[in-house]
């Protein structure tokens, strides 16, 4: 039997659409760019005949003109992939509609099903939704020709390509050469610039064909088996738990008490990550066993069970035993920086920017709603800064003048945008080859989990080691490539170790001719990586973190006092570093030294700690009123003094107040320093009749400004304290978990520094109880139950442990750490015969937490 490989099964399903494909121009919205760069499936597109692929967001009227299989025919067909609802992506799609008059035929593939189109709170389609919305795209289309007057086909001249305000559509970004193409585009592929009675009209072009399909393989593989949704994707973005007693941000789901929700509202994430589990079991040929831990997770397993039928369960299939866990009952894990090269690398490394669509997608219902209506997830696309690793006079050697060309084809193609100039590119490689030129931000690469080593998966093989072992690894990959491209270096190696200068010296040899660069770009991407989170500037930051959560699950095993005046400690540390630094005019903290927002994260952490190890006190916390004053005070101080933490949403509309604060002090210490200086002979006979005058200016002044102190530093005690509520509400997590049980028993020093996914696989395949671990039963079970079971044939419960391939998917996220653990607990299992499948909402650092926990979507 073959192993599962989501990366293949996405691949095979962009095969299976290569009739749409063909010969036709491809347009991928932020979310299926992310999917489809990761599983490296740009090339495959090409493959399948595409004439061009091209970016929804971004789209402009040279898309048209572009043809990378040498078809001299215009473009007839046009292909729209989107991992969003079709409301949001409405705008977009007609737009490219109306871009692509002559465009007969426009096939829509959507990540999202029909009836989840239908049963989306949001949704303005119904039960027949595709069909639906290809009579509304039609009647959009014909309206927008109407109200651009060029119906008639008369000129385009200044005056009408002023009426053509489409905003809300979202062309008001596009310059107006864009926004009505300059070419015609016929069957015929007449030259558009030659002499014509219709020279300068608009070519209205025949009414497209339109059809809507579902396409739900449209997810980011890191590697054949740990995936996650795409972060521009409408199911990542949507939120996972309202605003209510038990929720703490819309991005986790609500903290799991185990009884009966008092909201009856689904969270809008919750359907849609049922339908898109329930399509891509289907599209893989699996039938699901359900299991669910959480109050989120049951009511996804139960939205799965409602979707399945006596067809889907009577067919032969290969059985799939799904876990379902919210992320909220395991916040420790993610909020912590263990011991994973791959976590080190997405915290490291910049992320690709969000499209700006995303903000203004839902505009509408964020002023109809209150609370976030939708999420901003970190892009997953991570950029790797190849050309840092390389200098100037590594440029030099190569003569293919690969870096002059680059430069060359940017600039004229930026030239278009600017002037009908001629386009000198003699001039632009000239400047190209100049001294001061360096294409550093040129060479940028970005991670595909396809890449490999002699058929061994890069990303997969560093996922389940820890940093120094991942480091090797690499370093060992450096030198078989080297070997085999016949290249040697001057460094020496030393064995079971992997330096910063080995890597780059291997990096610049393997970039030294261009077609080396190109063979082997996946091990240099990988490398290049490598070399950034190693660097003492990440890593430095990285160790004192893992040395602080040391020092705090020390404390915590220790006294409630202990940890609150550690805890105070590094608040009290970081607000001195961030002042001192900015006194001294540093923008960047000093390396090893924590921000006061590290600070909050570590609170965060010191206080899930104490909630898991001390009682509740009678202060509502894990701490004693004293103990909860002097943070408080720590904090209050540390906020006067790092006012540009007011980002954060406990602190919002307080940064202008702050910052003059924090401005004033410093004025009335120049101030003091200034007037010690002063000599009173310097005062002329004449001003000491004023001086009664200013002083009850002077003291008016005082008073008004004592007024604004006083309450400035109310209100920010009030924020301080709604601070410590919520702190209250994460120590409680431990009693809102339920009866799980997952700390009494296998209680040695290793299993407890392991996170909850270690632990609950541990009990599952040691086939142990897991109290709270709900089972879902199929159609069939039901009718066993209900019916024959009456006559003694009923069916028995089944066990996770008895299926030979396992998904677990983590409402919420997952971070590296957890898919080391879960490989270390299958190893640690002796089951080699079980497969493994890991899946999450997003993928996690600890950067991500805090924004999720203290950023715009936390309930705070």
């Amino acid at each position: 039997m073959a192993l599962i490989d989501v990366t293949k099964s996405c691949l095979d399903s962009i095969r299976q659409i290569s009739e749409h494909i063909e010969g036709a121009i491809v347009y991928l919205d932020a979310g299926c760019t992310e999917s489809f760069q990761l599983m490296g499936a740009f090339p495959l597109f090409l493959d399948l005949g595409a004439r061009a692929v091209c970016s929804s967001e971004n789209m402009c009227a040279l898309d048209a003109v572009a043809d990378w299989n040498g078809s001299f025919e215009s473009a007839r067909k046009i292909v729209i992939m989107t991992s969003r609802l079709l409301s949001d992506a409405h705008r977009f799609i007609l737009r490219c509609l109306s871009m692509h008059k002559g465009g007969h035929c426009c096939t829509i593939f959507t990540s999202i099903s029909e009836v989840a189109h239908s049963t989306y709170p949001d949704s303005p389609l119904g039960p027949d939704a595709f069909h639906e919305y290809q009579s509304l795209l039609l009647q959009d289309y014909e309206e927008l020709i109407e109200n651009s007057d060029l119906k008639s086909g008369q000129l385009v001249d200044s005056n009408t390509k002023g009426n053509l305000t489409l905003e809300d559509e979202g062309w008001s970004r596009f310059t107006s050469n864009e926004d009505v193409p300059s070419l015609e585009a016929s069957s015929a592929g007449k030259n558009q610039y030659g002499d014509s009675p219709r020279q300068g009209m608009v070519d209205l072009g025949q009414k497209p064909i339109v059809s809507v399909h579902h396409f739900p393989m449209i997810l980011s593989p890191i590697s054949p088996r740990v995936f996650v949704l795409p972060s521009e994707g409408s199911i990542a973005e949507a939120c996972l738990s309202s605003e209510h007693e038990d929720s703490i941000s819309a991005g986790l789901p609500s903290l799991s008490t185990g009884l009966p929700s008092d909201v009856d509202e689904v969270p809008p994430a919750a359907t849609l990550t049922a339908h898109f589990l329930y399509h891509l079991a289907a599209k893989m040929d699996l039938k699901m066993e359900i299991f669910s831990l959480g109050d989120l997770s049951k009511t996804i397993g139960k939205i799965l069970t409602d979707m399945s039928s006596l067809y889907d369960v009577g067919r032969r299939k290969r059985t799939v035993g799904l876990l379902l866990i919210d992320r909220t009952l395991d916040l420790l894990t993610p909020c912590c920086h263990g011991d994973s090269l791959v976590d080190r690398i997405f915290s490291a490394l910049p992320r690709k920017e969000r499209t700006s669509s995303s903000a203004s997608i839902k505009c509408s219902q964020a002023q109809l709603k209150p609370g976030p209506s939708s999420l901003a997830r970190a892009s997953l696309e991570v950029q790797i800064p190849i050309g840092e690793v390389l200098t100037k006079e590594d440029f030099e050697i190569d003569d293919s003048g690969l870096s002059n060309g680059i430069e060359a084809f940017r600039c004229g193609w930026d030239s278009y945008n600017s002037a009908s100039e001629m386009v000198d590119l003699i001039s632009l490689s000239k400047k190209a080859s100049d001294e001061k030129f360096f294409p550093a931000e040129l060479l940028q690469g970005s991670s595909v989990s396809t890449e490999t080593f002699k058929g061994t998966p890069y990303l997969e093989a560093i996922l389940d080691r820890k940093t120094k072992d991942g480091a090797i690894l690499v370093k060992k990959w450096l030198q078989e490539t080297l070997r085999r491209e016949n290249m040697t270096t001057d460094v020496k190696t030393r064995p079971g170790f992997a330096s910063k200068l080995e890597l780059k010296t291997m990096i610049k040899a393997l970039t030294k001719s261009q077609s080396s660069l190109i063979r082997n770009r996946g091990i240099i991407q990988l490398a290049s990586a490598t070399l950034r989170a190693l660097d003492e500037s990440c890593s430095a930051r990285w160790d004192a973190f893992i040395s602080a959560e040391k020092i705090l699950s020390v404390n915590a095993g220790d006294t409630s006092q202990s940890l609150a005046a550690q805890i105070s400690d590094l608040i009290n540390k970081s607000a001195f570093a961030g002042s001192d630094g900015k006194k001294s005019g540093k923008k960047e903290l000093s390396q090893g030294l924590l921000s006061f927002q590290d600070a909050l994260l570590l609170t965060i952490t010191g206080y899930i700690l104490a909630g898991e190890n001390f009682p509740t006190s009678g202060s509502g916390g894990p701490f004693s009123w004293q103990e909860e004053h002097f943070l408080k005070e720590a904090i209050l101080d540390a906020i006067l003094e790092n006012p540009s933490v007011a980002r954060l949403k406990f602190l919002h509309g307080l940064t202008q107040e702050l910052e003059a604060n924090l401005n004033k002090t410093k004025s009335d210490v120049t101030k003091e320093t200034s007037t010690d200086e002063l000599n009173i002979d310097d005062f002329d006979d004449d001003q000491w009749g004023k001086w009664g005058d200013e002083d009850e200016d002077e003291e008016n002044d005082n008073k008004e400004q004592e007024y604004d102190d006083m309450q400035l530093k109310l209100e920010l005690r009030d924020r301080v304290d709604n601070l410590f509520k919520y702190l209250h509400k994460l120590s409680s997590l431990k009693s809102k978990k339920g009866p799980l049980g997952l700390e009494s028993n296998l209680s040695s020093d290793p299993y407890a520094n392991k996170g909850l996914l270690y632990k609950l696989l541990t009990k599952i395949l040691g086939k142990f109880d897991v109290p709270g671990l709900e089972y879902h039963s199929s159609t069939v079970g039901r009718l066993f139950k209900s019916g024959f079971g009456r006559f003694g044939l009923g069916q028995a419960k089944p066990s996770l442990a008895d299926q030979n391939l396992i998904l677990v998917f983590v409402v919420g996220g997952i971070n590296g750490v957890e898919v080391q653990e879960a490989q270390e607990a299958l190893s640690e299992s002796g089951r080699p015969d079980i497969e493994l499948v890991l899946g999450g909402t997003t993928f996690l650092t600890p950067d991500d937490m805090l924004d999720l926990l203290l950023g715009e979507s936390s309930y705070i």
